[in-house]
């Protein structure tokens, strides 16, 4: 189950190919209970450009069906608070995982990823983010 999900109107915040939408979702104590958690989201959109938010889900997506959606995902800290600085910080990785991304067609040797991407960018797009929660 996933709760506010993201809105089409993503605001670019003068960076280039990137559109943030700053909102985070809350999760209160009692649900963090439940197991419901926050989700740092990229969603490649093509020509160097990825719309960047953050969802509440209750069980952990799967990265399969992120993937056909070219979204990538990154469980985020309970104490991370800012979007608009941690995307400002980690502009370049997030720049450079954009630009290299391509849609595949489906092949017998590869049915279900339909998404290429630097994986080596991604990495440090999350550990970027990991390292600014604990900021």
């Amino acid at each position: 189950m996933i709760e506010n999900p993201p809105s089409k109107e993503a605001s670019p915040q003068g960076l280039q190919g990137l559109q943030v939408e700053p909102d985070l979702p809350a999760i209160t104590p009692q649900r963090s209970l439940t197991g419901w958690h926050r989700e740092l989201c990229v969603e490649l959109l093509g020509e160097g450009a990825a719309r960047i938010f953050v969802r509440a889900v209750q069980r952990s997506s799967l990265k399969a069906a992120e993937l056909q959606r070219a979204i990538l995902f990154h469980r985020l800290d309970v104490r991370f608070s800012d979007l608009q600085g941690c995307v400002e910080a980690l502009r370049h990785e997030l720049q450079r995982l954009a630009a290299s991304a391509r849609r595949e067609l489906p092949s017998k040797a590869n049915l279900f990823v339909s998404l290429t991407y630097d994986r080596k960018a991604w990495d440090a797009v999350e550990q970027g983010v990991d390292r600014w929660a604990r900021r």
